[in-house]
Order: structure tokens, then sequence, then C-alpha cells
């Protein structure tokens, strides 16, 4: 299974800022094209911020917002709310390499290096 990457979206404004990646659409591209990702919208669950997470056991993970959204959960800035239970979120992007395969741990350092 391809690896797939949580980017904060802090971490893409400053990259786009510092000008070290290109941004077309959902595409991120690295310096030398040797690195393309396909960036989808989603939250890392790091909080209980009320209720609980048993049922859910999201804590810790990652979703694309689509997912959530079929969870019947709302997103709100840096929350989400399931049911009776209010999640801190760390809102960015799933990374998905794109084109040729790329192995796993070179995925990771590209983005490491940045």
């Amino acid at each position: 299974m391809p690896v797939k990457l949580f980017i904060p979206q802090e971490t893409v404004d400053s990259w786009l800022s510092a000008e070290r990646v290109n941004l077309e659409g959902e595409m991120l591209q690295f310096p030398g094209g040797r690195l393309v990702l396909r960036l989808v919208p989603g939250c890392h669950f790091s909080r209980v911020q009320a209720g609980s997470d048993a049922s859910f056991n999201l804590l810790g993970r990652v979703k694309a917002k689509a997912a959530i959204a079929a969870l019947g959960a709302e997103v709100y800035m840096n929350s989400v709310i399931l049911g009776e239970t209010a999640y801190e979120v760390e809102v960015g992007f799933v990374a998905k390499p794109v084109g040729n395969p790329i192995p796993d741990a070179s995925v990771v350092a590209a983005v490491a290096s940045l």
C-alpha cells in the first residue's frame, strides 16, 4: 500500500511562502519534479474536548474531510463534532504520491527535508 502522509495546513503554507514547493490545484510538486503529492483536505484528531472516543476510535488518527462528513460529523475550524463527542483537530491534508512508484522511505525523506 502506498504511503500516505498528513501535512498540516501551516506547513504547506510555510513551504509555499518560502517557494520550496509549487501547488497547482490539489497537486503539490517538490523541487526538480521528482515528487508530486496529491493533497486531499483532512484532519488529524489530536484530543477529545468533550465526550468519549470509545465509540469512534478516532483519537490519533487522520481522516479525509469527505470521510469525516460520511460519518455524519461536522468540522468547524479546529474542531470536529461527532454525536456527543467533540474533538480538537489539526487541519491539513492527506498526501499521496502521484505518478511513478516511489519507495515509501524516499517520500518521507523528501517531505522531511523541507
